[in-house]
């Protein structure tokens, strides 16, 4: 009787701690898992993050900085910063840059500057010097997007306005459609007649401010067309890029216009 006790309580001991192993083992396992899920689900993994950025930064002293970000799969950038209303003002910087452990945040590094951005979808959001989101009523304006890089410098097909298709007429000298000029920011655009331009500028979650210029004065036989299309630029204040679909809209209201790219010519 006594050695069977003095068994029990010589192995009693042993079996705990091989408990306790294997719960921890388990908890362990546990924990890896939720963190590898965590780490699958971060913008570095799950983000087709790589592009061409594009919007327009506070500044202190100009109108505003059109700020350009290329981020490349090597893990190299480069940036384009052009001081709007300043000649000349214009610089660029190129380097590499890091993911911080989160996965949410990348930091690139120049020779002369370091610059952090938070990473979403489709989007980066310039950091303050604390790694911070930026705040306040300039808060949206620290926002860089694919979509307002990839509305330049396509000349883009109109194919429906005000909610109704538009079809090739023989009155129509030209084909409808509109055009975003990265270098001089200004816009060109036509129903079919007059050639229509101005300035535009895009910010952040795409708005589009569009300013009327300069157009021809030939008088056509339907102008229709081309008077609706005025009122939908004198309008519109956000587009949209669906595909190879541009749409221009106000607020929540259905699409003004809808256009397609490319136009082959």
């Amino acid at each position: 009787m006594k050695n069977t006790m003095k068994s029990l309580m010589t192995s009693f001991p042993v079996a705990a701690l091989l408990l306790g192993l294997t719960l921890f083992s388990c908890d362990a396992q546990k924990t890896t898992t939720v963190n590898n899920a965590d780490l699958d689900h971060t913008a570095q993994i799950a983000l087709d993050w790589d592009g061409i950025y594009r919007g327009t930064l506070p500044c202190a002293d100009c109108e505003g900085i059109k700020s350009t970000v290329y981020l490349m799969r090597n893990n190299t950038f480069k940036t384009i910063n052009q001081y709007l209303g300043k000649e000349e003002a214009s610089f660029e910087t190129s380097g590499t840059f890091t993911w911080n452990k989160e996965g949410n945040t990348v930091t690139l590094t120049s020779a002369n500057d370091k610059t952090s951005y938070f990473v979403g979808e489709n989007t980066l959001t310039l950091l303050g010097q604390d790694g911070k989101k930026n705040t306040g009523s300039l808060a949206p304006h620290y926002m860089l997007t694919k979509d307002n890089y990839r509305i330049l410098n396509r000349k883009w097909k109109l194919v429906e306005l005000l909610g109704q298709p538009v079809n090739t007429q023989e009155t129509m000298r030209k084909a409808a459609f509109i055009q975003f000029v990265d270098q001089d920011n200004r816009y060109s655009a036509s129903a079919g007649c007059n050639m229509i331009s101005g300035n535009f500028r895009t910010e952040s979650y795409n708005r589009l401010k569009l300013s009327m210029g300069m157009s021809t004065q030939m008088a056509c036989e339907n102008m229709k067309l081309e008077n609706e299309l005025l009122e939908v630029l004198n309008t519109a204040d956000q587009f949209q890029i669906d595909g190879q679909h541009l749409i221009l809209i106000k607020g929540k209201r259905a699409p003004l216009a809808k256009f397609v790219a490319p136009v082959n010519e």
